[in-house]
């Protein structure tokens, strides 16, 4: 049974000689050509007849990149845990909480769940599809559906190395609060260290914070996560890094250890590992949940996180917002979810993926949002001040703000183990379809990697290792910020408004239906054709103009970056979506023909692969009237 790839491979050989059988003999005897079909037997023969001659083309053995089954999924739910731990990550325990506060409360609610229907939903079900009907990478998948669009996968891969940077710095991070949480007192709850200085405050063991001096004081856990675990008082911003920290780099090697042990098999060994990485942050996060609602002030904080405030939806920011966080949780456009549809048989119905995925998004995000704010809540208590002066979001909620607060527990070791557990697994799971879709669409352009995986992942985390080495100096978290702010944004959602325009305009939307009736068993409804030819591309084209109008100063703590650091940012921002168009003009100038004018080569340009050969023959027939015909 020939796979996907020996199909093309074997239309390529045959148009190639074909064209050239067809060319000459056409010349030299100007006769009408028999027949219009083309039959390739078994062993790779096509007898084709032209007028009374009959010629046998003979088609040689595809390359071991053609004929080379790919690995699938062990099981369905193997599968589906892959995609839910990766759509479940640390922007549900961190942004989801603090954006769902600071943007009308419950109010919040409205664009979110309107955006996720909108877009999230539509995008899931789409890349998903596309990963399991093509069967390949990112990069070859969108050349598969025309050449000109694979500037989007070499877009994503970009991107998508660049998030993997920096996210797995902070899953370092979480692994150097986890080793520091095997002890009865938590280090980040007093102020009797060594690198603790006079600003220290030992705040949550105190009830009275009202004097004007401790305005001016600093958490034990604030020293304890910039000055004892960052080192960043040793760095004076991105022009002074500073060295190395080795406890942060050990730390940050563990991680790609971890990974490349759990993922250097394929989807095989992926598959075992999300049955743990997947379902632990459930579990830690209902324990934590059933702990902080015991906690005194938790319901004023659980409160404040669902207290709607309608007036805000009036604010476009707060729309922004909204579907800035499904962009962030989900991760369409990062080529992932199209590297794990590749690993399924293109008959999965992967419709119910996409919405069992969404829910339990969805619900993970308001799990949390519970969990961090029924803490805050006891935070507030415990301190006498306002929600408002405590609530953060980001690094200092998993760093600063929980565990302070894990520090009160009746048993601060076992729920701190739980938490940062917890962090590292949300995070491993988004990690695992990074590689995963960075190695794929390597190795489908060089098919020697498919062969070698455990050598060739092994130099991918090695590599990774070494870029990733100024995240871990003194000033390293100045790195991360610049990466997670410049890294996605504008990039990620021209990709997706590309992928949708690729799918449903270039390929076509009757295509897409007429494939997915014919895998899936079923036609998508006119609302998804109407999403994915017509909603997606539009909101995600007016977000990304809305996003360049919101361009706040950017600072972390008391360091402003400076202009060129920001300039770099945004040549960075665009440097990765150039592909894009670079492919576009590569295939314009590749197919140039002088006796085609400009308007045809244009239109040529975004024609899909699958009707670029009947393209090829109704010129023919319109210049020779040619057949072909069995023999």
């Amino acid at each position: 049974m020939t796979t996907l790839e020996d199909e093309a491979w074997l239309e390529l050989k045959a148009d190639e000689k074909i064209n050239e059988i067809v060319s000459e003999h056409v010349e030299s005897r100007k006769s009408t050509l028999i027949g219009d079909n083309m039959v390739r037997t078994a062993s790779f023969t096509e007898q084709v007849a032209i007028s009374t001659t009959t010629i046998t083309v003979t088609l040689p053995v595809p390359p071991p990149s053609a004929t080379t089954t790919r690995e699938l999924w062990t099981n369905k739910v193997e599968f589906l845990l892959s995609v839910i731990g990766y759509v479940v990550d640390l922007g549900n325990v961190w942004r989801f909480p603090y954006m769902c506060y600071d943007n009308g409360g419950g109010a919040f609610l409205v664009p979110y769940m309107i955006f996720l229907f909108l877009i999230g939903i539509p995008m899931l079900y789409l890349e998903l599809f596309l990963g399991q009907f093509y069967g390949c990478g990112n990069i070859a998948l969108w050349h598969r559906i025309a050449p000109s669009m694979r500037g989007i996968g070499i877009a994503s891969f970009f991107i998508v190395t660049a998030v993997t940077l920096f996210y797995t710095t902070i899953i370092a991070h979480s692994v150097f609060y986890l080793f520091s949480s095997f002890r009865e007192e938590m280090p980040w709850s007093l102020c009797t260290h060594t690198w603790n200085t006079k600003a220290c405050s030992e705040r949550m063991h105190v009830n009275d914070t009202s004097s004007t001096t401790n305005e001016f004081k600093v958490s034990s856990a604030e020293e304890y996560y910039n000055i004892y675990m960052l080192g960043i008082d040793r760095s004076k911003g991105l022009t002074d890094l500073g060295y190395i920290k080795v406890d942060l780099l050990l730390c940050l090697i563990a991680i790609f250890v971890l990974m490349y042990m759990c993922i250097y098999r394929g989807v095989k060994s992926t598959g075992k590992a999300v049955y743990v990485t997947a379902t632990l942050p459930y579990v830690a996060l209902v324990m934590l949940l059933v702990q902080g609602l015991n906690l005194k002030g938790s319901r004023q904080g659980i409160t404040y996180f669902l207290k709607p405030t309608f007036e805000k939806l009036k604010d476009m920011k707060v729309w922004y917002s909204a579907a800035n966080q499904i962009f962030f949780t989900l991760g369409p456009g990062l080529s992932v979810l199209t590297t794990y549809g590749s690993y399924n048989v293109s008959t999965n119905n992967c419709y119910y993926d996409a919405l069992i995925s969404v829910i339990a998004n969805f619900a993970a995000s308001f799990l949390a949002g519970f969990v961090v704010f029924s803490a805050l809540g006891h935070m507030s208590y415990r301190l006498g001040k306002s929600i408002t002066t405590v609530v953060g979001e980001g690094a200092s909620i998993s760093f600063i703000a929980y565990p302070e607060i894990l520090a009160t527990f009746k048993y601060p070791t076992f729920f701190s183990i739980i938490f940062f557990l917890m962090v590292i697994n949300l995070g491993l799971d988004s990690d695992f379809g990074g590689l995963e879709a960075m190695y794929a669409a390597l190795s489908d352009g060089f098919p020697p990697l498919k062969r070698h995986r455990k050598s060739g992942m092994f130099i991918m985390c090695c590599l990774l290792v070494l870029a990733c080495l100024p995240t871990v100096t003194y000033g390293g978290n100045y790195v991360v910020q610049f990466l997670d702010r410049f890294s996605t944004g504008p990039a990620l959602m021209l990709v997706v408004m590309m992928e949708a325009v690729a799918a449903s305009w270039v390929y076509g939307i009757n295509n897409l239906v007429t494939d997915m009736q014919n895998n899936l068993g079923f036609a998508p409804s006119y609302f998804f054709r109407f999403a994915w030819k017509i909603l997606c591309p539009s909101i995600v084209l007016f977000l990304m103009i809305l996003s360049l109008t919101y361009t706040d100063r950017f600072e972390y703590g008391t360091y402003v970056y400076p202009l060129w650091s920001i300039v770099f940012g945004w040549s960075m921002n665009t440097a990765f979506i150039l592909p894009i168009p670079i492919m576009m003009i590569y295939e314009f100038v590749r197919h140039s023909d002088p006796k085609k004018s400009f308007k045809e080569r244009l239109f040529y340009l975004f024609v899909p692969t699958i009707n670029r050969r009947k393209l090829k023959q109704l010129q023919l027939e319109s210049t020779t009237s040619p057949s072909i015909t069995h023999v």
